[in-house]
């Protein structure tokens, strides 16, 4: 992985004001004033951010996998304050590009929008592929059982046994508008696309002497889905509570998002649903000396109350808006009408300078799933929590930007089974 970083970010204010959030901390040093060394003409930000500037890192990636060929791309993180920053918090878009030898495509956009004042906070999440996905059936459980695969900075390694590779085309629009109608307090709405079709089940093989029938199928037959397209189209209606003093890298305070998403066949849904999202990121420093000790907790529940949806539309693993949470297991490794996962952090600095940090994590996921029959096997009903799956790790942080607490995140995380993931990104996981 090749890393270039471009642009001179100051993402967070570091005014001396009781009035701002942020607390008054600055590192030492970071790789912008390493790079430049002590013989430097430039003179050191003044770690006041300036309204309207932009920050951009940019980060290309080259690799390759059975499965997917070489692949190659590029990543990019902008923040911007859009108001005062003594008033405003820093917003922050990221997007990236992907191509494979093997004619795959992921583009991407994703990211949090706050305005003057923080009067309204938006939350994005675009995505276009053509790409491939292994599938391992419903529930959280060992019902198909199998060395685990990779994940590779957000890339899926070859399929092993007990997967089931499918491949498809996907858009996915998710925006949501929230209305500051008391401190720290937000009501909006959102609307959220979910759209696969050209979905090829590649494990499928009905016509065999002794044929091969898939979850994706079986499910999709269960339930009156077509089993090559598919849409999932609806509103929501959220409540947020938000007093965290950094969106990207935060040292204290919470974020809890309550949604209600109705998906009704008027939108375009194939059938009407109805969904319940819960999710709570909460942060606690533990040292006023050194803020960035830092106890992190994010959880996000979500549950198909009533109706049925598509089989890939189903809450699953890493389907959140970075898809990270249970870092170790690939995204969608475990998929049901139910989904729960929880992770915790302790994040520290590992150098008097601030430039070196690090990170521990560990995660727990469950998930549900309804009885089903696929072929002559049948699989019994799971509940939530029935079966639990841990994962966890440990990375490093390199301080991109001291005045903007911006970091180089890699993470190294491990699950049941032989999971494994590796993640390199700009910004904190949550």
């Amino acid at each position: 992985m090749l890393l270039i970083l471009l642009g001179t970010p100051a993402i967070l204010q570091a005014q001396i004001d009781a009035n701002v959030q942020t607390p008054q901390y600055v590192d030492v040093t970071d790789l912008r004033n390493v790079i430049r060394g002590k013989n430097s003409k430039k003179e050191p930000e003044s770690g006041i951010p300036e309204k309207g500037k932009l920050m951009l890192f940019v980060v290309p990636a080259i690799g390759s996998n059975p499965s997917l060929g070489a692949f190659y791309g590029i990543g990019a993180t902008g923040a911007m304050f859009l108001g005062d920053p003594a008033n405003t918090s820093i917003s922050n878009l990221s997007s990236s590009i992907l191509f494979t030898t093997k004619e795959q495509f992921v583009g991407s956009l994703r990211g949090i929008v706050m305005t003057p004042r923080n009067s309204w906070e938006m939350l994005v999440d675009f995505k276009y592929s053509f790409f491939s996905e292994n599938t391992y059936g419903l529930g959280s459980d060992y019902n198909q059982p199998g060395r685990e695969s990779w994940n590779w900075g957000g890339v899926q390694t070859a399929g092993i046994t007990g997967a089931q590779p499918m491949t498809f085309n996907q858009v996915k629009v998710y925006y949501t508008a929230l209305k500051e109608i008391h401190q720290y307090i937000y009501v909006g709405i959102g609307y959220h696309l979910d759209y696969h079709y050209k979905i090829e089940d590649t494990s499928l093989d009905t016509a065999a002497a002794e044929p091969v029938i898939t979850s994706h199928y079986a499910y999709s037959e269960k339930y009156g889905f077509d089993t090559q397209q598919y849409v999932t189209s609806g509103t929501s209606i959220n409540f947020v509570f938000d007093n965290r003093d950094h969106t990207v890298n935060t040292y204290r305070g919470a974020f809890l998002q309550m949604a209600f998403r109705t998906n009704p066949k008027f939108l375009g849904s194939e059938k009407s649903s109805k969904q319940l999202y819960l999710e709570a990121r909460v942060f606690k420093s533990l040292s006023k000396k050194r803020p960035r000790h830092v106890l992190g907790f994010w959880g996000i529940a979500n549950v198909v109350t009533s109706g049925e949806v598509p089989y890939l539309h189903l809450p699953a693993n890493a389907y959140d808006m970075r898809n990270r949470i249970g870092r170790g297991y690939v995204a969608g490794r475990f998929r049901g009408p139910g989904w729960v996962t929880a992770e915790t952090e302790y994040r520290f600095p590992l150098t008097k300078n601030g430039l070196l940090g690090a990170v521990v994590f560990a995660s727990i996921t469950t998930t549900s799933r309804d009885a089903i029959t696929i072929g002559d096997e049948n699989i019994d009903k799971l509940n939530l929590f029935e079966a639990i799956r841990p994962a966890g790790g440990l990375g490093a942080r390199l301080m991109l930007n001291r005045t903007g607490r911006l970091n180089l995140t890699m993470d190294m995380a491990f699950g049941q089974n032989g999971a494994k993931g590796f993640y390199l990104a700009v910004g904190e996981t949550f």
